[in-house]
């Protein structure tokens, strides 16, 4: 009896000794836990990364509530000690009227000081007007752009393709004014046109198509016309420049 009494004590001994060294490894465990979140240093590196949202989709209403643009994405990033953010494939969408909508996507997206004001985009750029039935009235694809959302304006300062129901024209230099119901080629305009009678080709310092009237144009190149390529590759390396610069 004495043995199996023994016995039982020794089990019981053995049952609070694996007790308490797995309540011990778990408050080492917990320690080592605790320790890590009090002695980690804040991420400074302003090429990496800190906050980012998946799959995400933002609205930009007007006073009466309507919406003005929507841009979705893959991600949205921003970076410590800096004012910038970025897009993964940014799709936007502005309303330019209630029945005509404004469809902008591309690969890559920098907002300088994320307010969203100007878009710098990159890779695959493309920006096409729909109207109510969703057909294409007009689209501008290029290799870079950059996109204002409030003035509903996008602009380019590199070769850039503009295709119309009945026509192809290219260019060096775009200015997309949603608002105002034009496309202007900047400098070496070339467009060819065709129908089931005849094809046709025009070529122009720089060119103009009415949103309004479906129709291209030949413009005399002035100062002003002519300032504008330069004026748009300075706000892109404006643009650039903050990409790394450290906010105060």
């Amino acid at each position: 009896m004495n043995y199996f009494k023994k016995f039982l004590d020794i089990k019981t001994n053995i049952k609070q000794k694996i007790f308490i060294l797995i309540l011990l490894v778990s408050l080492i465990w917990l320690e080592n836990i605790l320790s890590q979140s009090v002695n980690f240093k804040k991420n400074t590196d302003i090429d990496i990364t800190n906050h980012y949202i998946n799959k995400f989709s933002m609205d930009q209403t007007d006073n009466q509530g309507n919406i003005k643009w929507n841009l979705a994405g893959d991600r949205l990033e921003k970076y410590p000690n800096s004012d910038r953010s970025e897009v993964i494939n940014p799709k936007m969408i502005v309303n330019s009227t209630n029945n005509e909508k404004w469809n902008v996507t591309a690969k890559h997206a920098l907002d300088p000081d994320s307010q969203f004001q100007s878009i710098y985009l990159t890779d695959n750029v493309k920006f096409e007007k729909f109207d109510e039935s969703k057909k294409s009235l007009v689209s501008v694809m290029t290799t870079s752009a950059i996109v204002y959302p409030t003035k509903e304006i996008v602009e380019t300062d590199a070769y850039a393709t503009i295709v119309t129901p009945d026509s192809k024209t290219t260019g060096d230099g775009v200015i997309a004014n949603i608002k105002d119901g034009y496309v202007k080629i900047l400098s070496n305009a070339k467009r060819i046109s065709a129908s089931d009678e005849r094809s046709e080709s025009l070529e122009g310092g720089q060119m103009l198509y009415n949103l309004n009237t479906e129709s291209w144009q030949v413009i005399n190149i002035n100062k002003d016309n002519k300032d504008n390529k330069d004026k748009i590759s300075g706000r892109v390396k404006t643009i650039l420049k903050t990409k790394k610069k450290v906010a105060k």
